[in-house]
């Protein structure tokens, strides 16, 4: 009966967050319609700020579960360690959303470099990227990070490939685009972005969820046993 009643609190929250996310980025669309793109599509956008408070939400998720597992004592070093890094990294991706890091060091240092990683991207425009292989990279400890959580590894997965769609369509130079192109393409990307963000978060959550209802568990047992 306990175990259904935390599975049912934590589909009434999953819901409640995808809810919240979708309905505010259809209110943001309906608001500025039929210029679509007004509220999304830029880097300094409504939009923008939410996706930075998703990410934020996702450090702060991959900080409790460390936390938690310093407090259950059931998780080894290498984990917290890992929790903690996530949280780093996604707290430094917060402040990159928020603030246009990467978009300020793009236009300020790396464009004049003239580099391209591939021919239709522009020059200088290759953090993104990196920021996803680095991902890719971490994949399987992720992976590993989340157990054998069905639901965390079905966001997982769906986090993962959402973002490389997303990292595909922000590797396109939108100057060889007209105008409503170039809309259409950040628009859509942006909505893309902030889905990814939300299965993250939807992925970690439900980790911590199942630690707290083991953390709960355990304490009890102990309590009715002691």
């Amino acid at each position: 009966m306990n175990r259904l009643k935390g599975i049912s609190s934590e589909i009434k929250l999953l819901l409640v967050l995808w809810t919240a996310v979708m309905g505010f980025l259809l209110l943001l669309i309906a608001a500025a319609w039929p210029q679509y793109w007004r509220f999304i599509a830029a880097e300094t956008t409504p939009l923008a700020w939410l996706e930075s408070v998703l990410l934020l939400l996702v450090a702060g998720i991959a900080g409790l579960n460390a936390f938690v597992g310093t407090i259950d004592g059931d998780m080894n070093r290498k984990s917290i360690s890992g929790w903690t890094l996530l949280a780093a990294a996604f707290a430094w991706l917060a402040l990159d959303e928020r603030f246009a890091l990467h978009e300020r060091l793009r236009d300020r240092v790396l464009k004049p470099t003239g580099i391209k990683l591939l021919p239709w991207m522009e020059a200088g425009d290759w953090l993104i990227p990196l920021y996803a292989v680095c991902g890719i990279a971490a994949l399987w400890g992720i992976w590993r990070l989340i157990g054998a959580n069905r639901s965390a590894r079905v966001f997982l997965v769906v986090a993962l490939c959402v973002s490389v769609c997303a990292v595909a369509m922000d590797t396109i130079d939108i100057r060889r685009l007209d105008k409503s192109a170039e809309r259409l393409l950040q628009s859509v990307e942006e909505g893309l972005e902030t889905i990814a963000m939300t299965s993250f978060l939807s992925s970690f959550l439900c980790v911590w969820m199942e630690r707290i209802r083991s953390l709960v568990s355990g304490r009890r047992n102990r309590a009715i046993n002691g």
